[in-house]
């Protein structure tokens, strides 16, 4: 039996099965978005800044951590808590943008992808 997720494998264009999958890619995208923001993320109220960076690094850790178990229920277990830690993410993205850190206009592709990862993660959590 073959694990979902080897890391000495590639695929045809060189990416690890993790890389393959579209809620690690996506979830990578937002911690892009917030390390390229951070400075302007420090020192918004109730620790909302580093919050934001904890909850987008740990949801992309837990996909990663979900792609590599083996049983069902303990990887749609963990897909699940990464699903909470995009809703967390998603509201300091909020207070970020109404605390005047990031304008709306520069958070919406960040909001987007957030979005879009909270559905993935929904999903693969029902699986």
């Amino acid at each position: 039996m073959t694990m979902p997720y080897d890391h000495r494998r590639t695929d045809s264009e060189g990416r690890s099965p993790l890389e393959s999958l579209d809620a690690y890619r996506v979830a990578r995208e937002v911690v892009a978005f917030v390390a390229a923001h951070r400075e302007r993320l420090r020192g918004l109220p109730g620790e909302a800044g580093p919050q934001l960076e904890r909850a987008a690094v740990s949801a992309l850790l837990n996909v990663a951590e979900a792609a590599g178990r083996q049983g069902a229920r303990d990887r749609a277990r963990v897909f699940a808590i990464a699903r909470g830690e995009t809703c967390e993410a998603t509201a300091a993205l909020e207070v970020a943008v109404l605390c005047g850190a990031v304008a709306a206009a520069e958070a919406a592709p960040a909001r987007a992808l957030l979005d879009r990862l909270t559905r993935m993660l929904s999903r693969l959590a029902r699986r």
